[in-house]
């Protein structure tokens, strides 16, 4: 079985919470933790932890999956949290749903963030594809029914659920059940991976690898 462990500081520890939403995971103060790296760990790392995104950088260059815990999530810090290799930025005191949900995204080879701060983030990468000119090739989205496509195609400019149902005159739990269908009918795994696909940026990946 992979290691899963949590690395905290002590100036925010709060280690019952954790011990109930993360029932796996071996907490470690980061000053007392000697734990190298390891290939396909999960690390659950606190940004009060003072070195975090050089450590966040040497657990995944040696191929852990690393998820990010703040006391506070901000766009900027989220984007650092990328670039140094994270797999997951979500909140120190998210509930148990919301953990399980990032470690399996995470564990299946997948992104995931908050999906308040995700729709900048996919508006960002968006905007950058756009002005770098790259060849891109009209995604084919014949697979999804016309619904799907709908749903597909406002979630990969980074709408969240909630506006996707406005928009669409549905419940947020009917689009979550299309969402699911488009991941697994296009072979993706999370939504930047939809929206690089609708922009037409990779190929469909073929649902049979997606969980």
């Amino acid at each position: 079985m992979s290691l899963s462990l949590l690395l905290y500081d002590r100036r925010f520890a709060p280690l019952d919470h954790w011990h109930r939403v993360l029932p796996e995971a071996h907490p470690r103060e980061a000053s007392e933790c000697v734990t190298a790296p390891q290939h396909g760990a999960l690390l659950w790392l606190s940004t009060d932890v003072a070195d975090w995104q050089a450590t966040s950088q040497r657990w995944s260059d040696a191929g852990s999956r690393v998820l990010i815990l703040t006391r506070l999530p901000d766009p900027s810090e989220m984007n650092r949290a990328l670039a140094c290799g994270a797999r997951a930025y979500l909140p120190a005191l998210a509930n148990t749903q919301v953990v399980r949900q990032a470690a399996e995204v995470v564990s299946s080879g997948g992104l995931w963030f908050p999906e308040d701060l995700l729709g900048s983030l996919l508006r960002l990468v968006s905007g950058a594809l756009e002005q770098s000119g790259r060849q891109r090739t009209e995604a084919d989205l014949s697979m999804l029914t016309g619904r799907e496509q709908q749903v597909a195609r406002y979630a990969a400019k980074g709408d969240s659920n909630r506006l996707i149902a406005e928009s669409l005159g549905i419940t947020e739990r009917t689009v979550k059940e299309h969402m699911g269908s488009v991941f697994r009918k296009l072979g993706v795994k999370d939504r930047m991976q939809l929206m690089l696909l609708v922009t037409g940026q990779r190929p469909a990946g073929g649902g049979e690898n997606v969980r």
